[in-house]
């Protein structure tokens, strides 16, 4: 798959995406799979931010931006990978002590794509996350929810009920690669 760049700009296979850049994204309409391309990241009137991704919690817990995305309009993003940030302190006898920021990138180990979780809704969607399994959760507080290929169809068209038993994302494999330095704000993923 290809993922298409923001203001019209054509991203190279297996580019990285990035908030406000246009992603593919797969969703159930009428019983039948679509494609389409969704704006990453929601418009919100109280920051100049998109909101790029939807804790699982606040969503199951009713949060009333959520609610209809949930209900309505789940969708999955077929991903290569994706990159997480962690914080480092620069070594001490160094100009300035000052924290930067290292870009760790999180695939299958079998090379397999990753079927993230989303919600969208007017033509925008945000990655949904949860807590990290362990793989992930040395390097950052939260995860994207990422399907096993047979829970596909219980996030696209099951009731939302049955949403919470997809919070536990230990049986997931992801293995982490440390990658170059991560610049501040941008979130990544590697998609087709």
């Amino acid at each position: 798959m290809l993922a298409g760049g923001c203001g019209g700009e054509s991203l190279h296979p297996r580019a990285q995406a990035r908030p406000g850049y246009e992603v593919d994204t797969v969703a159930s309409l009428d019983g039948d799979v679509v494609t389409q391309q969704l704006v990453w990241g929601f418009s919100v009137p109280w920051d100049s931010k998109p909101v790029i991704n939807t804790r699982l919690e606040s969503a199951l817990g009713g949060a009333k931006m959520w609610k209809a995305p949930l209900h309505d309009g789940r969708c999955i993003l077929p991903a290569a990978s994706f990159f997480e940030p962690r914080n480092v302190e620069v070594p001490d006898g160094t100009e300035a002590k000052r924290a930067t920021r290292q870009s760790y990138e999180f695939l299958q180990p079998d090379g397999m794509p990753l079927l993230i979780a989303g919600v969208q809704e007017a033509g925008r969607v945000s990655i949904v996350t949860t807590q990290p399994n362990a793989a992930v959760a040395p390097i950052h507080q939260r995860m994207p929810l990422v399907l096993a290929f047979e829970e596909a169809p219980i996030w696209l068209e099951g009731e939302v009920a049955d949403l919470a038993s997809l919070a536990d994302r230990s049986a997931i494999p992801l293995t982490g690669v440390l990658e170059r330095p991560h610049r501040a704000g941008l979130e990544q993923l590697s998609l087709f």
